[in-house]
């Protein structure tokens, strides 16, 4: 049943990285500090959470495995949005706002996935590197401390190949972003520390259970005609 756990693990994970992805094309205001940053940056973090959570459960490899599957059904998802893009329309309006919903640039696509891929293998090697110097102990360490370090990776690639190379912004107006950026998504993983926590506990020592009573539920023999 440990397969279910890592399906359903691997699952979310990929609909977080597809749907961090597309709700990066709307921009938002932040109130009082009045800076601008992309919609996914809410959820993307969630991403390395999962990941540390895989790792840690199942290995770097079974989390590599999930970081390239989710790669590749992000490109499937671009790709099929694309498809859409391109289909005929009957309202020049419908097609312009399809557009501007889901439409992505793509520099920020490239961007995007490069800085996805990097950050997040670094973001597991560095996991288990700092489980094999530290063995079962110092959790909240390698959890935290793999995440910073990879979200700083995130950070500076997506900021200076989408803002600065893509859209030719300035380094001035740059800094502030990557700051923020980086500031909330570092607040956002040890504020996690405790749900990260909690889902270990959980999965280790009710996964059982819980993978049981779902195997049942969909193991059970559809009733034929005769038993309705």
């Amino acid at each position: 049943m440990r397969t279910l756990l890592y399906q359903v693990l691997s699952t979310s994970f990929c609909v977080i990285v597809i749907i961090s992805n597309i709700l990066s094309a709307k921009m938002v205001i932040l109130p009082w500090i009045h800076l601008m940053i992309p919609a996914g940056l809410i959820t993307y973090p969630l991403t390395f959470l999962l990941s540390d959570l895989v790792t840690e459960l199942f290995g770097a490899k079974k989390a590599r495995l999930m970081i390239y599957l989710a790669l590749g059904m992000n490109l499937l998802s671009l790709g099929m949005i694309q498809v859409g893009l391109w289909l005929p329309t009957h309202s020049l309006a419908d097609q312009t706002a399809f557009q501007a919903v889901l439409g992505l640039s793509g520099i920020r696509i490239f961007s995007s996935l490069a800085s996805y891929a990097v950050s997040q293998v670094v973001d597991v090697q560095l996991y288990a590197a700092i489980k094999r110097w530290t063995g079962p102990k110092w959790l909240w360490l390698r959890n935290n401390g793999s995440t910073c370090a990879s979200q700083l990776v995130d950070t500076i690639l997506i900021d200076l190949l989408f803002l600065w190379w893509g859209l030719g912004m300035s380094a001035a107006e740059i800094l502030p972003i990557m700051l923020f950026s980086y500031l909330y998504k570092a607040l956002f993983s040890f504020a996690c520390t405790p749900l990260f926590y909690l889902l270990l506990f959980l999965t280790r020592s009710q996964w059982r259970t819980a993978a049981a009573w779902l195997g049942s539920i969909f193991s059970k023999p559809l009733p034929t005609k005769g038993t309705l």
